[in-house]
């Protein structure tokens, strides 16, 4: 399952416990210390004592859809009967160590099939905090995937034949090249393109290594630092600078059409190659993120769910393809996916819950966008120009000044 297949889905978070995904409807935390309060026979006020910080109590409603939910209900179980601490990963908090407080609660219903729902309260252990994801959960997690990449092409040529990584690599480098070639560009990032295209033709890797280097490389482009002067320079043409969601796009366009070659390549060692070619740039999408300036919850929503989507589909091509031989590089490999995928969704939560929704309203004619802007603007005249030009640019009419009939969408502004 998808760790962020069920985004569409109102109202639903992803998180995980033990390493199985579930769908979180509601979740809440206490906070506070351990005061004991002494109650004296003739006294009126109460003596206190303070015995330091309590321990934070995590509480969840969750729920799990899909055909194998009796199955996945089973290992849920096994999970909350497990003893000692387990990582729990919160929808905004991120990974943490908890402990069971109290027993959980797994319920089926007749009005809700192939459905399980569960109630279930932990409480942070102790040692709350998670080697590996000190000082900020995405950098951490980018550095441990883009490591396991190069790990898995080392294993491939500790443990392939020579003739046979050679052939799978130069096939896997017509492909990646293909695939660069064949994706279309949004306007503000057809020069990352570009870059990335050449960069894929200044060289030509023949070992799975030197394949990994040559695609970090060329994925690097995606990663790039934006930089924007304060003072305009003299020249009047000046070439588009890519927003990062542009890149982000082009990134995730890639990783996308190397996965789909990756499910169709002629062996496990051509898959793996172009699994891990799609990883790349799937780590350099997540980490240009952290610079995107999100209009919509609905924008951001999207490229969470493509982030994760992807991973999700590169760790089922990794899984399958990955022989007995390099178990070690793929259960790494899975296991940071899984982790960036936390730190993608804890990160844009965060950025998600402050940003403003996309709103429709309907009209049974043809209207005048500036009319449609004066509605919208209220008693605030200040914003009109603003909601006309989003309602423009937003919807796309034939002519800027009507609107077609139908559902016109804006941004919901405070």
């Amino acid at each position: 399952m998808l760790l962020d297949s069920l985004n569409s889905a109102e109202g639903l978070l992803p998180g995980v416990f033990r390493g199985i995904p579930i769908s979180i409807v509601d979740v809440s935390s206490d906070h506070g210390r351990r005061v004991l309060e002494y109650l004296f026979p003739g006294v009126d006020p109460a003596a206190y004592d303070d015995f330091g910080v309590g321990p934070s109590g995590i509480s969840i409603e969750a729920l799990y859809v899909g055909d194998d939910y009796r199955v996945r209900a089973k290992l849920l179980s096994k999970a909350f009967e497990t003893p000692g601490p387990a990582l729990l990963i919160h929808p905004w908090l991120g990974p943490m160590q908890v402990i069971m407080e109290e027993p959980a609660q797994i319920r089926f219903s007749e009005r809700e099939l192939r459905v399980f729902r569960v109630s279930a309260r932990f409480k942070r252990a102790p040692s709350s905090s998670i080697s590996g994801f000190a000082g900020g959960l995405l950098p951490s997690a980018l550095s441990r995937f883009t490591s396991a990449l190069t790990s898995l092409a080392a294993s491939i040529t500790l443990t392939v034949i020579s003739s046979a990584r050679t052939s799978a690599t130069i096939r896997s480098r017509r492909v990646v090249a293909s695939v660069a070639d064949a994706i279309t560009a949004r306007p503000d990032a057809r020069s990352a393109v570009s870059q990335i295209r050449l960069a894929l033709a200044a060289s030509s890797p023949s070992s799975p290594v030197a394949f990994d280097t040559w695609v970090s490389s060329a994925a690097s482009v995606i990663a790039q630092t934006i930089e924007i002067p304060a003072v305009a320079p003299a020249t009047t043409f000046l070439p588009s600078t890519p927003s990062a969601q542009a890149l982000m796009s082009a990134g995730l366009s890639i990783a996308t059409g190397l996965l789909t070659e990756a499910g169709k390549a002629p062996s496990a060692i051509d898959a793996l190659l172009l699994a891990g070619a799609a990883g790349q740039f799937i780590a350099a999408s997540a980490e240009q993120s952290s610079y995107a300036d999100f209009v919509s919850r609905q924008e951001a929503l999207r490229y969470r769910s493509s982030m994760t989507s992807a991973l999700a589909s590169l760790v089922d091509q990794v899984e399958q393809q990955a022989p007995n031989t390099m178990q070690a590089a793929s259960s790494a490999l899975s296991s940071a996916a899984r982790s960036l995928t936390a730190a993608i969704v804890s990160d844009l939560n965060e950025v998600i819950g402050r940003l403003p929704s996309v709103r429709r309203i309907s009209v049974s004619r043809d209207t005048d966008a500036w009319l449609i802007a004066q509605h919208l603007s209220g008693d605030t005249p200040a914003r009109l120009e603003a909601v006309y030009a989003d309602l423009v640019a937003r919807n796309d009419p034939s002519h800027p000044a009507q609107l077609p009939a139908g559902d016109i969408e804006f941004l919901e502004r405070n």
